[in-house]
């Protein structure tokens, strides 16, 4: 036996890095030793392995950093004779190795016993054939396997650390796979050092959550917090033999390099008196969905007999059934057993943690995340998995001139195919920008997804832009394609002169002929007829497996912003980002509302960036069965809201000033309006919040949430008077959702609490920063094509996102906007003024829509305001009356000394509004500065 040096002692290969627990066994070496660490993980080649891996482990960066550092990965199959490697990488790892933590196992419960012998039996011989011959060319430090508490079996009484036997069967086929391969390693303990760790049930992170799939455990807590599960076949009295990660990944690293350990098995379990019966679990479950979810569930009924009596009842049920997967839970609810720790304790002391420590925490991240299963996916790659899935199927239905027409998912994801199909034959290439602008339909959503599935960056415009900014855009992006449809639209470019292909979605056939770069739906479509689509029969088994030639950190989508300010730029986003934003938006509804049909109205423009989010990404993270709605016709909205009846609502400020326009002029509005405080204001309010939840069709929703642009507290107050809460929200194209106010948490006078993992910080001179998933990488630079990470022009600095607006964050975090920096009026005095604040304060004393307040360089403020009722002297003096009482609230130099009362509208065609109806300043002061000029005369 030789000694080849320090660098071979320190080399540590570990087996199921990629899963959860190997994760943060990778993780704590990584910080806790200075060994090499070398990883086998299944793929095409070397580079589709290492994606792969860089994928599962993007939401740990340092793991990422370290690959080809510290971190060298190989191409294998652990179940295949030498591992699946070629001789050389075979001898090449039997030279530098000295440790192995075999911890990659199949942990289905109940699948065939050949199938879980391939992992857990065939795998495990295969590594101590690598073992040994390590052993034999300069020795082996240690082989630490991770076997399972549950090679017990059916065991009662004490279960001892030393103690392996069949004696008393097992509960299903791993349990005795599993047995089989503990007993491969414990015969491989007199050729060289070996350690066996047996965990129980493996549960989240203690202090965070944290865990990649909610199996075991998290089943039975979820079909009760969603009230499916009302009593349970089991004796309430049993213990819960549950021990979170971070306690079994640190006792695995700590105990393998420990010279006291060699030879010996340990329990990876809590101390009996520290763990939960099935009785006091529910229970505390219970009583913190009443405290945080504001969930009453019912009290529940327990059956307190043997699990294992009831067996015999899994074959009266599908396999795939609530009751069967109960029934094969039954192993870990410990009958009777108790697992000694004393070499666990005698090496690492008495564990201290109780369940109560740490319970809370893996109720929460579970609830976050829906108890839906962490995985690699991108949004595209989640969209069509959701498409392919039964239990919680996605039904589409367009809304066009009144009439819905439905889909389904597999016709959508067939749709799916056959554009992915197109575009490989159109050789569209990853990283190739396609712009698509047109209608909300499911047709949007396809291509959308196809994009993505393609590697390409989708790059979507607003519809309603003038096309001298869309052909600028598209210019600026390099756009390899664009997709078209809106009719109008379609006519407009084909005399654009443009120079890329242009596909018409449009649901009919133009009118006009189209010219040679220009393509119908089905011309393009017949593209894919070339070759064999991705979605045909013989790979319909697979079709959930689809993924992307994309990583992470790749680039996933460029968004213009809406040139409030000057010329629209393009904020880009990666792949992370995306999938961040879309689980957290799903997360944001209140329990009840997303565990059950969510049913979905997408009506603002999907280009929208915060609508783009939900309609296409958040709605497949959401864990219910989904009805998802796309309105054509934004105008339709008022006719299609009642119909469909939303649970979940996101719009602009101007649908919620209409809804309360039209109420205050009804009869019941105007009779709220007039009374005085007491029992016929009460009364009214109940009537009047009847006839607006329903005329408006929101009285399905759980959560009504605005934002995209500043909202009146005023009209939220009038809303809450009534018993009807409106969460106001804020984002920018930069980063889409910063804040927003929660369910049962609504503070009206702020735009809310930040969303998860997001930061906020205030500058000296009052700018919010903020720092998170959801902020852009950079703007994109056309004439480079590349994104812009620094630099004068960029917003982003060091992560910290400066969003030009003033705001102050209150004791408990809930965030103020009191302005836009480039908004911010400067009068000839030096004074600052916020527009913005007047501007509001106006609109909601005078009843028109659109305020713009003017005084930059000069000596007074003036006003104009556009949709007045100018040949009606009585509105006109309403309107002049409710001025002179803003005044009367404001100081000084913020009082609007003249005004001017127009009968123009602004709108999107006429260049004044943008796609998402904020002011265009600048167009307004260029449009009307005769208006201007005249009121400083």
């Amino acid at each position: 036996m030789s000694d080849r040096g320090d660098s071979i002692k320190k080399a540590v290969m570990i087996t199921g890095a990629s899963g959860f627990l190997g994760t943060l066994v990778t993780r704590l070496i990584l910080e806790q030793k200075d060994h090499p660490i070398y990883v086998i993980v299944r793929g095409r080649d070397l580079y589709d392995a290492k994606k792969r891996l860089k994928r599962i482990w993007w939401d740990w960066p340092e793991l990422v950093e370290e690959i080809d550092r510290r971190i060298e990965v190989f191409v294998g199959d652990l179940s295949l004779p030498q591992l699946g490697l070629d001789d050389a990488a075979y001898r090449d790892l039997a030279a530098k190795v000295r440790t192995i933590i075999h911890l990659a196992a199949d942990i289905r419960l109940n699948e065939p016993l050949e199938e879980l012998r391939i992992s857990n039996v065939n795998s495990v011989r295969n590594l101590l054939e690598l073992a040994r011959d390590i052993h034999r060319y300069h020795g082996l430090d240690r082989f630490s396997y991770v076997s399972t508490a549950y090679v017990a079996g059916r065991r009662k009484g004490i279960v001892t650390e030393e103690e392996l036997t069949d004696r008393y069967g097992f509960s299903n086929s791993y349990e005795l796979s599993k047995y089989e391969g503990e007993s491969l390693v414990r015969e491989a303990r007199k050729e060289f050092p070996v350690t066996i760790f047996r965990p129980g049930m493996v549960v989240g992170d203690s202090k965070t959550g944290a865990v990649k799939t909610f199996n075991t455990m998290y089943f039975p807590l979820r079909l009760y917090l969603t009230g499916k599960l009302k009593f349970f076949p089991v004796d309430p009295s049993l213990k819960i033999n549950m021990v979170p990660s971070d306690c079994v990944s640190e006792a695995i690293t700590k105990l393998t390099f420990d010279p006291k350990a060699e030879g010996l098995n340990f329990h990876l379990t809590l101390p009996e008196e520290k763990l939960p019966t099935v009785r006091e679990m529910i229970l505390f479950t219970r009583e913190w969905a009443a405290e945080r979810l504001h969930v009453r569930l019912p009290a529940p009924i327990f059956l307190p007999v043997s699990v294992s009596r009831f067996q015999w009842l899994g074959h009266f049920f599908q396999e795939k059934s609530a009751v069967r997967s109960l029934l094969s839970l039954s192993s870990y609810l410990k009958e009777d057993r108790i697992y000694q720790r004393d070499n666990l304790d005698r090496l690492l002391g008495a564990n201290q943690s109780d369940w109560h420590d740490f319970f809370p925490q893996l109720l929460t991240y579970a609830v976050d995340h829906g108890f839906m299963h962490r995985s690699e996916r991108t949004v595209h790659e989640q969209a069509y998995f959701r498409l392919s899935g039964k239990s919680r199927p996605v039904h589409f239905h367009d809304v066009v001139s009144g009439k819905t027409v439905s889909r389904s998912a597999a016709d959508v994801r067939h749709e799916i195919d056959r554009i992915t199909s197109s575009f490989h034959q159109m050789q569209v290439q990853p990283g190739d920008r396609i712009a698509i602008v047109g209608f909300n339909s499911s047709r949007y959503f396809a291509i959308d997804v196809a994009i993505g599935l393609t590697g390409g960056i989708s790059v979507p415009l607003y519809y309603s832009s003038p096309i001298g900014e869309l052909k600028e855009i598209i210019e600026d992006c390099g756009a390899r394609m664009l997709f078209v449809g809106v009719p109008e639209l379609l006519e407009k470019l084909a005399v654009a002169d443009l120079e890329i292909p242009v596909v018409s979605f449009c649901r009919e056939a133009p009118l006009c002929g189209l010219p040679e770069r220009f393509m119908d739906w089905q011309t393009f479509l017949m593209q894919e007829e070339s070759r064999e689509a991705v979605g045909n029969d013989s790979q319909t088994e697979n079709k959930a497996s689809v993924r992307a030639p994309t990583g992470f950190e790749e680039i996933a989508t460029l968004r213009y912003t809406s040139g409030t300010t000057g010329r629209p730029k393009g904020a880009a986003f990666d792949h992370a980002s995306l999938r961040s934003m879309a689980e957290s938006l799903a997360s944001l509804p209140p329990w009840k509302a997303r565990t059950r049909n969510v049913v979905y109205l997408s009506f603002l423009p999907m280009n929208h960036v915060v609508e783009g989010i939900l309609a296409s990404y958040a709605i497949n993270y959401t864990p219910a069965l989904i009805d998802i709605y796309y309105l054509e016709n934004f105008h339709e909205l008022q006719k299609a809201l009642p119909n469909i009846r939303p649970t979940v609502f996101f719009s602009v400020p101007r649908f919620y000033e209409k809804v309360w326009e039209n109420a205050a002029q009804s009869l019941i509005g105007r009779l709220y309006i007039r009374s005085r405080d007491g029992f016929g204001k009460r009364l009214s309010s109940r009537f009047l919040r009847l006839a607006i939840s329903k005329k408006a069709g929101i009285d399905r929703c759980a959560q009504l949430i605005v934002g995209s642009a500043p909202v009146s507290i005023g009209l939220l107050e009038d809303f809450r008077s009534i018993g009807i809460e409106v969460h106001n929200a804020y984002g920018l194209t930069e980063a889409p959702l910063i804040t927003l106010n929660r369910h049962m948490a609504n503070r009206i006078d702020t735009v809310g609490e930040p969303l998860p993992d997001t930061q906020i910080r205030i500058t000296d001179d009052g700018e919010v920063l903020v720092k998170g998933p959801q902020v852009m990488k950079g703007y994109f630079r056309g004439e480079a094509k590349q994104i812009k990470q620094d630099g004068d022009d960029s917003p982003v600095v060091d992560g910290w996102l400066h969003t030009g607006d003033y705001g102050s964050l209150t004791g408990d975090d809930y965030l103020v906007i009191s302005g836009r920096k480039k908004e911010l009026i400067i009068n000839s005095y030096g004074k600052n003024i916020n527009p913005v604040k007047i501007e509001l304060m106006l609109r909601d004393a005078v009843g028109i829509n659109h305020v713009m307040l003017y005084g930059d360089n000069k000596p007074y403020c003036t006003a104009i305001l556009f949709g007045c009722p100018t040949d009606d002297q009585v509105a006109v003096a309403a309107i002049e009356d409710g001025i002179r009482k803003v005044n009367e609230q404001l100081s000084h130099p913020e009082r609007v000394k003249r005004w001017a009362l127009l009968a123009d509208t602004l709108s999107i065609e006429g260049g004044e509004l943008t796609a998402n109806l904020k002011m265009k300043r600048s167009s307004i002061v260029l449009k009307y500065a005769e208006v201007i000029e005249d009121l400083y005369q």
